[in-house]
């Protein structure tokens, strides 16, 4: 654990993510019904997906087991062949996760990978193989909530570099603003995010990203907010200057247990949705 006194940067794969999760989490436009449970250390989670021709759907379960001693277990499957094989063992050490995952899909893939964190340094080291082998690695250093850092993914198949990028972040309790680079600084992310403060247990959050494409020169500017309208409803929304609006309204209910999302994305050059989904959560979530 950190020291009091003591800055723990995040890893360089988690630069922007509070931003990232306001503006893609919830925005899920199928329709989906899930059950969720949880007996003791083990939670299930089980989804049916609903094709857009009538009568056709997909199945998924994932169950997690975690562990106080050891860390989270994880598998899953569903009807399209897919299965997976993750474990994430983070109680040997306080600095120290081992993550290891297979899948098996249209082929083998699997990937080991070792996370550490301390007071002013975070890295990680990744090994993985598809169809090819990589070997991937990062490193920041920060200090007063500024991290500095990057990353590298080298492809030993091919004997090349495949990726390699680097940013910076500041951050406090209230607002992070985020610099980086995507796609061997071939993009450029500046993003800022805002927990608005409140004094109640109602939050707010806002946030913007600037996308630069350097090569093509595209740029793309993407507004978002999360609101919570009152303790069981919630509304989410983003717009960006490529022309799309996106919304969520999600609303739970304690009897029964459900939890109800409804998401929609629009086009500037139509009236309707160009996409939308309902979402059923029942159980534990």
């Amino acid at each position: 654990m950190s020291s009091p006194l003591g800055f723990r940067p995040p890893l360089f794969s988690k630069f922007g993510k509070n931003l990232k999760d306001l503006l893609n989490k919830k925005y899920d436009y199928s329709n989906e019904l899930v059950v969720k449970n949880r007996l003791q250390d083990v939670s299930v989670e089980s989804t049916v997906t609903l094709g857009n021709e009538l009568g056709s759907y997909t199945g998924n379960v994932k169950a997690t087991h975690t562990s106080k001693k050891f860390g989270d277990t994880e598998v899953e499957a569903n009807t399209k062949g897919y299965s997976s094989l993750e474990v994430k063992a983070n109680k040997f050490h306080d600095n120290l996760t081992i993550n290891a995952k297979g899948v098996q899909k249209d082929s083998l893939s699997s990937k080991v990978g070792l996370e550490y964190s301390q007071d002013n340094v975070s890295a990680t080291a990744d090994y993985s193989y598809d169809s090819n082998h990589n070997v991937e690695g990062s490193l920041v250093a920060g200090f007063d909530g500024l991290s500095v850092g990057g990353m590298t993914k080298y492809d030993v198949t091919k004997g090349e570099v495949a990726d390699f990028n680097f940013g910076s972040q500041y951050s406090t309790s209230v607002y992070t603003a985020t610099l980086k680079t995507e796609k061997k600084a071939d993009t450029l992310l500046a993003s800022f995010f805002h927990n608005v403060p409140s004094t109640t247990n109602l939050r707010t959050q806002i946030g913007a990203q600037f996308s630069w494409d350097l090569t093509n020169e595209k740029r793309v500017l993407c507004v978002g907010v999360e609101h919570d309208v009152c303790p069981h409803t919630l509304f989410k929304a983003k717009a960006a200057t490529c022309g799309t609006v996106d919304t969520v309204i999600e609303h739970k209910l304690s009897n029964p247990n459900l939890k109800v999302a409804l998401s929609s994305s629009w086009n500037s050059k139509s009236s309707r949705p160009d996409k939308f989904g309902i979402g059923l959560t029942f159980g534990e979530f």
